[in-house]
Parts: C-alpha cells; sequence; structure tokens
C-alpha cells in the first residue's frame, strides 16, 4: 500500500551531539542545528560522515536533509544504532540515490550549486523514510558526491514522522513567491532589486479519525505558525522527482480544523518554506 502524507515534526537532532567527518574553515557542523537556511556545514571533499549521538535513546523512523548542494547522482546511506558502538545496526538504508531527478538550473545558468543559491532555487532536499520505528542513540549519515567537490547542507532533521490514515485531498498546491522588487524609471527603463523565491503548499486533509484529529492538533498546538516541520507528501512515489517537488521544510500558516461529521475531522495547511 502506497505511503501517505509524513510530517516530521520533533527535530530530535538538534538535541544531537555531531560530528562531521570533513570540516570546511568557517562553516561548522554546529550550523546545521539552526534554523538558518544560508547558514550551513560544508565538508573539504565530494564526501562527508555525520554521526549523530544522543545519551538516551530516541524514537526514529524519518531522516530528511532538506537544503543541500547535492544532485541527481549523488548517493546517500543512513545506519541507526541502538547504542553507541554496536557492531550491528537496528536499520539501514544502504546507498540509495540522494536527489534522483533533481537537475538544478538558476538564473544564471549555473547547473551546480552551493549554499548562496538555496534562497534563490538552489536547494534540493533529501530524505529517508524507515517503515518502523527504531529506539536509537546513534545515527551515521554518509554522502558522496559525484556533482560538487564540497558537500553543503543547511539542516539535518531527524525524528518519528506522524502519517495520517488517508492521503492528503485532490488539489494540492505548489507555489514560489518572488519576493524581487522591480522598478521602473521615468524613461521606461526597468531595475531589479533580486530578493528570495520563497516555495508554498497548500493542501486538504479530509475524513481525519479521531486518532488523527488528536495529533494533528498536538501538532498544530506546539508547532502553531513559528515551528519548523517537513513535509512530504509522496515518499514512495515512483517518480522520485515527485516525491522532491512536494516536499517542503516550512511553517504552515493555517492551524484550524473543522469537525465534519461523527469522529471524523478536516483541517487544511498553507506552508511557507523557510
Amino acid at each position: 500500500m502506497a505511503a501517505n502524507l509524513r510530517i516530521l515534526y520533533n527535530n530530535v537532532a538538534d538535541q544531537a551531539a555531531i560530528f562531521a567527518s570533513t570540516t570546511a574553515s568557517g562553516f561548522a557542523v554546529s550550523n546545521v542545528q539552526n534554523a538558518q537556511k544560508t547558514s550551513v556545514h560544508r565538508s573539504t571533499t565530494n564526501t562527508v560522515t555525520y554521526i549523530l549521538t544522543w545519551g538516551s535513546s530516541q524514537n526514529i523512523n524519518g531522516v530528511a536533509l532538506p537544503a543541500t548542494n547535492l544532485a541527481d547522482g549523488d548517493i546517500i546511506s543512513v545506519v541507526l544504532y541502538a547504542n553507541v558502538g554496536d557492531p550491528t545496526p537496528v536499520a539501514s538504508v544502504a546507498s540509495t540515490t540522494a536527489c534522483l531527478g533533481r537537475k538544478v538550473l538558476l538564473q544564471s545558468g549555473a547547473t551546480t550549486t552551493d549554499y548562496t543559491q538555496f534562497s534563490f532555487g538552489g536547494a534540493t532536499k533529501t530524505s529517508i523514510w524507515f517503515n518502523n520505528t527504531y529506539s536509537v542513540k546513534q545515527v551515521v549519515i554518509l554522502i558522496n558526491s559525484s556533482s560538487v567537490s564540497q558537500i553543503d547542507c543547511a539542516r539535518i532533521i531527524c525524528g518519528e514522522y506522524w502519517q495520517p490514515t488517508r492521503q492528503v485531498d485532490k488539489g494540492i498546491e505548489l507555489g514560489f513567491t518572488d519576493l524581487s522588487e522591480v522598478t521602473t524609471t521615468r524613461s521606461g527603463n526597468t531595475y531589479v532589486d533580486r530578493k528570495p523565491i520563497v516555495e508554498t503548499m497548500n493542501f486538504q486533509l479530509q475524513y481525519l479519525s479521531d486518532l488523527d484529529r488528536a495529533t494533528f492538533m498536538k501538532i498544530m498546538r506546539a508547532w502553531g505558525a513559528t515551528g519548523l516541520i517537513y513535509i512530504c507528501i509522496f515518499p514512495d512515489n515512483t517518480n522520485p522527482e515527485i516525491t522532491q517537488a512536494y516536499s517542503i521544510y516550512g511553517r504552515n500558516q493555517s492551524n484550524s480544523l473543522q469537525y465534519q461529521f461523527h469522529n471524523y475531522y478536516s483541517s487544511s495547511a498553507q506552508i511557507t518554506s523557510w
């Protein structure tokens, strides 16, 4: 059965001790634990390993990188360990394509990118999903790129995703809001003050069960319109570019719930990217 919408909301990576195998000067690994898209960790080569460690066990079934400069053909592996130093992992996803189908094309004509272009259409997203939830104290993320010589990663998300029993309703709306300002002079010339392009996603959740209602209400109540959440509408689509396009990391501007009929509820989401 196809997977439904998945939401990673409680990012336990922010409480982890994170080690990176290589780090370029001025791009500390601690940058992946803040919410600034252009504050990144950068490797010194085209490979990097992140090791996340916790003092107590964390429930994890999803890992996401919402803004990197990876592209089609780059490889990611994720390994979960119940305890630090265990010789055998409890789960792993080995050598899967990080951004299958994603071809970067910037307004400048460039086909490769770095963190300076993350706010202008240059960021790619990667997510790894496990069908079961595992109690772990260590997560290892291995990345190998054939497209760039240094890997830029703005954020690491780990946690337990929520998936409703029904998929979102038809009519999912994707948008790109360009915040640039275009000024026309009296002579008719135009001048552009280029500013970021913000992704948006709007969708409807219909026929939420009472259990789904309770979980979604918890997310709305605690994260509100300021907390960042990672949403993937089609986590296992056979066209991976669809998975990429219908993923977003941002804030929900619409936190309301409607009673439809006995024990069933509906809600709408209006997500604006970070």
